[in-house]
């Protein structure tokens, strides 16, 4: 049983060690990149815009009152939920 479980253990190991990438001819290359520059004109003049993203780990405007919006919503809820439960006598 454990000579089985070194074998895979193994196995995993090795499989995680490929060899490198042969390098192609530099004539071939420079073929495809001119091939994929005048397949694409549109993205060589593409502008280069600040896209705002959330989750950067920075507090956000956006954040701190979704984040407060959010949890006085859910608490009055909870909170009406549980006196509409109690006048039913439902617990």
């Amino acid at each position: 049983m454990v000579t089985l479980q070194v074998l895979l253990l193994w196995s995993a190991a090795c499989s995680a060690f490929v060899p490198a990438p042969r390098a192609e001819s530099p004539s071939l290359r420079g073929l495809a990149a001119a091939a994929s520059i005048v397949a694409a004109p549109g993205i060589a003049s593409a502008g280069d815009e600040y896209l705002n993203y959330n989750m950067t780990g920075e507090f956000t405007p956006f954040m701190v009152i979704g984040y407060f919006g959010l949890t006085t919503f859910l608490t009055a809820f909870a909170f009406g939920s549980y006196l509409v439960l109690t006048k039913l006598k439902i617990i």
